[in-house]
């Protein structure tokens, strides 16, 4: 994956909702703790240079301490929402609405499978600091469900197809904002391959949070939900992984 950080990330002055990001705009957002970020990334070192720290304890302090807790962590991803609830209309064969003009999938058709998820991942983008960040989510979970060779039928894609392309993307942004947040903690894994391994620990685990917690909410419904409904089925699921991580022993 190669997204290991190599900035320091942010630190406790950084606001913990940027306001570009904020799902609940006209909420207040509490004020940052100091040293928010301290025990997480001591926890995650720990992990890095496979010294026996537990990832589950570093994602607790990550949900609990680093980001605020429940209520206010899963506030940051108001973009891939709203991004993620047009991925899947769009993978359902609706057209959507985009700055560029409207977007349909059937004009993908035939193209090779990597050309339609850059062109999906574009036309879906949001317009704002986190475009990288979703455009890159996006054409990953396109790739690792869909896969990646071949040409594009977007006739083919079934319903279970299309919640496991939901539940990578939100797999993926989670994993890069961990990765970010996670700063220098990452120069403590002593060779490439141990860093390549804790990525992929990471991944995982978070990948298993988000199908537990997002899978069950899309199954059978997908066909009945509009766009704020969908993106509300994805900030629940995210407020439940806060939740479940932050209690976590």
């Amino acid at each position: 994956m190669g997204t290991s950080a190599s900035a320091k990330g942010p630190n406790s002055r950084s606001p913990l909702v940027p306001p570009w990001a904020d799902a609940t705009p006209d909420a207040p957002v509490p004020q940052p703790e100091g040293q928010r970020f301290r025990g997480f990334r001591t926890e995650f070192g720990k992990v890095a240079s496979g010294g026996g720290g537990s990832m589950a304890k570093a994602l607790q302090k990550y949900a609990s301490a680093a980001t605020g807790g429940s209520e206010v962590g899963p506030r940051r991803f108001g973009p891939a929402y709203g991004s993620g609830a047009d991925l899947i209309q769009a993978l359902s064969g609706e057209d959507i609405q985009t700055p560029s003009g409207s977007f349909n999938l059937a004009s993908l058709a035939g193209l090779p499978m990597d050309e339609a998820a850059q062109s999906i991942a574009e036309a879906l983008a949001p317009q704002n600091s986190d475009a990288d960040q979703v455009r890159s989510a996006m054409q990953e979970s396109l790739a690792e469900v869909l896969g990646e060779d071949g040409g594009f039928d977007p006739s083919a894609i079934g319903a279970d197809q299309i919640v496991a392309v939901l539940v990578e993307f939100f797999a993926r942004i989670l994993f890069q904002e961990i990765s970010a947040a996670a700063g220098e903690a990452w120069k403590k894994a002593p060779s490439v391959e141990r860093s390549t391994a804790t990525e992929n620990e990471l991944l995982e685990v978070v990948r298993a949070a988000m199908d537990a917690h997002l899978s069950p909410r899309l199954t059978g419904n997908l066909g009945s939900l509009d766009r704020d409904q969908i993106a509300a089925i994805e900030r629940a699921a995210l407020v439940d992984v806060w939740q479940a991580w932050s209690d976590a022993e």
